[in-house]
């Protein structure tokens, strides 16, 4: 008889390890749910900015790079700095 109730004592011990290893686990599980909704928030969050920058850039290159070729804008630069040059000589004709 004595074997037969060391045997329940085997078993009782080895449930309540997996009993603890259950609440461990759980546990575990628990924290690592909660880390993976942080970080599917912080990836929205990033996918919401990388596309308001997209916007943003698109805005500039428009901007930067007119539709019709930058020809105009190749001419503006001529005029600016021929303005340039201008406002030097009157600066150097206030200053004689």
């Amino acid at each position: 008889m004595s074997g037969l109730a060391e045997r329940i004592s085997n078993m009782h011990t080895h449930v309540e390890r997996l009993l603890h290893e259950r609440d461990r686990l759980t546990a575990t599980n628990a924290s690592l749910e909660a880390d993976l909704r942080d970080h599917h928030r912080n990836s929205d969050v990033l996918n919401a900015r990388l596309e308001e920058l997209e916007r943003e850039n698109e805005v500039l290159r428009a901007v930067h790079h007119p539709p019709n070729g930058g020809e105009q804008g190749n001419g503006s630069k001529e005029r600016i700095d021929d303005l340039v040059i201008e406002i030097d000589r009157c600066l150097a004709l206030l200053t004689t």
